[in-house]
């Protein structure tokens, strides 16, 4: 039996705070069953690192429905999921092996330590093109942390390495809004969906472009390398790896950069440890496991199971919580302290297994730039008004940050 304040993933006082709801269930048992959500709950460290390992067990179709009432049971009915597999574009964070196996080929080597490493340089020039106009919006006196830095920052990368310009992030943003309220399972406006048609429209025009004029990118590399085998990629498939890309490619950063720096406001001892640390790679990891950009992942129950103490049904949903996980208490003594030199390189910040995600590289060498580039350039970052917290069952971000910057 759990004890202390109910957890529901879709509830926004949850979602606002959702570790003392966390560390309720934690007191229970492997996994919790929450009746009105129709879904199970996975909190504990150990049971999580087992789910995200198991692929078998527990499917990534879950993913598939998406946008349809996938997390909670109160946006109504839900699809038959498997049903839906048929006519699904592949998309590696909604598939199992043997298709993820070959679609995470395909796109693995520009992801690579050593690949990564080559963007440092247009990186730092694009994290200090950022702090520039960052200090502008603070001379007119609106300067806001995730407008002017930490959404631009990981949008021009992450376009320039798919070869399509970064002059558009304004458009990356609504559409990248628009699949994380789909992501969620959330009903989706007439402005959102419409923005998803843009967007589809859009990538449907640069994979056809691609296709046709092939360039030194991303997508042309997943474009030379989808024709091979039995089971070719087909446009749809193409389409579906660019929103991906562009989802996880700029909202995982801008969330880490966003959580950080809350941190960092609520434990002034740890900024300063950070100003002057020599190695940053600490920080970033402490970052991820204390606050995670991804709270949690779905997954579809492919039999019945045994989950530690708890038996599960065969096509149940499970929500895995890295949120959770990442501050269990059996496994890092002071779990809910921030503290940058713990240097926690087991967390599940980023996942593991199959589904390890597969940008983390390149989100770290974002990261450490980015705040190096903050510290070496300014003086202060201080808040001037509440953030506006990303309410969302699956991401943990901040929307918008006021402050007041001091250059250095």
């Amino acid at each position: 039996m759990v004890h202390g304040p109910v957890y529901s993933p879709v509830d926004p006082t949850v979602l606002d705070d959702p570790y003392p709801y966390y560390a309720s269930l934690r007191t229970g048992p492997a996994a919790t069953y929450l009746e009105k959500d129709d879904l199970w709950v996975v909190p504990h460290f150990e049971h999580v690192w087992e789910v995200v390992r198991a692929p078998d067990s527990y499917s990534s179709k879950a993913l598939r429905a998406v946008g349809i009432g996938a997390i909670s049971a109160r946006n109504g009915p839900r699809p038959d999921i498997r049903a839906l597999d048929a006519r699904s574009p592949k998309s590696l964070i909604a598939t199992d092996p043997p298709d993820h196996t070959r679609l995470r080929r395909l796109v693995s080597k520009p992801f690579t330590p050593r690949m990564v490493a080559g963007l440092a340089d247009q990186t730092r020039r694009i994290c200090e093109d950022a702090v520039d106009e960052l200090l502008a919006a603070a001379e007119r006196g609106d300067a806001d942390l995730v407008r002017d830095f930490n959404f631009p920052v990981p949008v021009q990368v992450i376009a320039s390495f798919l070869g399509i310009p970064g002059e558009r992030r304004d458009d990356f943003k609504r559409w990248s809004n628009a699949l994380v309220g789909r992501l969620d399972g959330q009903p989706l406006s007439e402005d959102q969906f419409a923005d998803l048609i843009e967007m589809s429209e859009y990538f449907d025009e640069v994979v056809a472009e691609r296709i046709h004029r092939p360039g030194d990118d991303l997508i042309s590399w997943i474009i030379a390398g989808s024709t091979d085998g039995d089971d070719p990629l087909t446009a749809d498939d193409l389409v579906a790896f660019c929103t991906l890309l562009l989802v996880a490619g700029n909202e995982t950063t801008t969330n880490l950069l966003g959580n950080l720096f809350l941190a960092f406001w609520d434990h002034r001892d740890q900024y300063d440890k950070m100003r002057v640390a020599d190695n940053l790679s600490p920080v970033i990891e402490e970052a991820l496991r204390y606050d995670s950009s991804v709270q949690g992942i779905l997954r579809l129950t492919n039999t019945d199971l045994r989950l530690g103490d708890t038996d599960i049904p065969q096509d149940n949903l499970v929500l895995i919580l890295f949120g959770s996980a990442n501050r269990d208490e059996t496994r890092w003594a002071d779990a809910h302290r921030f503290d940058i030199e713990r240097q926690p390189l087991d967390h599940l910040g980023f996942s593991s297994g199959i589904h390890m995600c597969l940008g983390a590289h390149l989100a770290r060498l974002e990261t450490t730039i980015a705040l190096d580039v903050l510290r070496t350039r300014l003086r202060s970052i201080e808040p001037t008004a509440e953030p506006e917290r990303l309410l969302s069952p699956i991401l943990r971000g901040v929307t918008s940050m006021p402050v007041t910057v001091e250059p250095a």
